[in-house]
């Protein structure tokens, strides 16, 4: 089982990897390929577009047909993907191979988190997911920096096909050693996943969570790279900025941080988490010099470092192994549509910043302090409802 965990941690690095290192490069390549800019914003979302059907479909597969399935299927589509984007030139052609990777890696993630939540036990799920969120964190690290020397050194062609080779060769280790069944009738629920349950406080909180989170992350992967051209930034630099969020984001999860809400309860942590990404984005729309950008991705690596662990936890408290796949799914889901806002808006957020000064960042500032103010009532609620009904959960 330890060894399959492990395995199971190097995918999800893995699948963030490829994820994240492309973060600084699509909208640049998209710009390279002749793509206008509101072609850029939808070529950057369509990855989640895709997302949003794969991450259902892939969290209802897992749930019946075990997590290993998934997980296979997903790794070798993304590898094909990304072997196609440097044969391609022309951007209405990108946009559909952006479709398909984004689909093979919504295949994955809510396999392997489901697997995870699987493995961990009631007061160590914080652990365990913070321990998922590093793996995350490490990926955002190492990828943008190392992609964006990469694209410098050898161009888009020779990043797209070295991701590509290794995502297949870490999907055959998979095939070989994790071990799997297809569920029984008799442990395969009986029906679908209670949609009542998704309207309880805990599981609202976690996906609107994950909602603001992605709509920020989603305008920072269209503005970032772009503001960083225009200040002339090489694209090292830009793929530091994302960096810096990661590396924070990897230490705090790594460090007692990331487990503290197994004692301490999941949702004040998820409040100062986006309390922290708002103030961040709001130091982004005033920073000027590269190292002022440093610091407040930083900040906002404290945000996620605080929020995420403690959001997938309060998702595992609150699902049954029959049903953690769907859960997982819809979660992912929810990042999915998020990012598809925060890209899919780009044209319209650069129009208003120049006919009313709004800066993107603010706009995403004030989305993420409607998140803290669900989140905060619901402090409230559970706190109310533990008083009056002590097996609240």
């Amino acid at each position: 089982m330890r060894e399959e965990m492990l395995l199971i941690y190097l995918i999800s690095f893995l699948a963030s990897l490829d994820m994240l290192g492309l973060a600084p490069l699509m909208a640049p390549y998209a710009r390279a390929v002749g793509a206008p800019i509101h072609l850029v914003g939808w070529i950057v979302a369509f990855y989640s577009v895709a997302n949003l059907a794969g991450n259902l479909s892939g969290g209802w597969w897992a749930d019946r047909a075990g997590r290993k399935l998934p997980l296979i299927v997903g790794l070798v589509t993304m590898a094909t993907a990304l072997f196609a984007y440097p044969l391609l030139r022309e951007p209405l052609a990108i946009l559909v191979v952006r479709a398909l990777h984004g689909l093979g890696n919504a295949l994955v993630t809510p396999a392997a988190l489901a697997y995870l939540g699987d493995a961990s036990s009631s007061t160590s799920r914080g652990r365990t997911m913070a321990l998922y969120g590093v793996t995350y964190g490490m990926a955002g690290l190492i990828g943008p920096p190392m992609t964006g020397w990469l694209r410098d050194q050898v161009g888009y062609g020779g990043v797209f096909v070295g991701l590509s080779a290794l995502v297949l060769a870490v999907a055959l280790v998979a095939m070989a050693k994790i071990r799997d069944r297809e569920a029984s009738v008799a442990e395969r629920p009986a029906s679908k996943i209670p949609w009542r349950s998704l309207l309880g406080v805990g599981v609202s909180v976690s996906f609107f969570a994950a909602f603001c989170w992605m709509f920020a992350k989603g305008t920072l992967l269209v503005f970032l790279p772009l503001i960083g051209e225009e200040r002339g930034f090489r694209a090292a630099q830009v793929g530091m900025l994302f960096g810096s969020f990661a590396l924070t984001a990897a230490l705090v999860q790594a460090s007692p941080l990331g487990r503290l809400s197994d004692r301490w309860g999941r949702l004040p942590f998820i409040a100062a988490g986006l309390f922290l990404l708002a103030t961040a984005m709001v130091a982004l729309s005033a920073s000027r010099s590269w190292g002022e950008m440093m610091g407040a991705m930083a900040s906002f690596g404290l945000g996620f470092g605080l929020l995420f662990p403690a959001a997938l936890a309060l998702l595992v408290d609150q699902t049954t192994s029959k049903t953690r796949g769907q859960v997982f799914g819809i979660f992912m889901a929810m990042l999915s549509v998020g990012t598809i806002a925060g890209s899919g808006m780009a044209g319209w957020m650069d129009q208003w910043h120049q006919t009313a000064g709004i800066h993107p960042f603010q706009l995403v500032a004030l989305v993420l302090s409607i998140g803290l103010l669900w989140t905060g009532i619901s402090v409230l609620i559970t706190r109310q409802a533990r008083r009056a009904l002590p097996n609240w959960r």
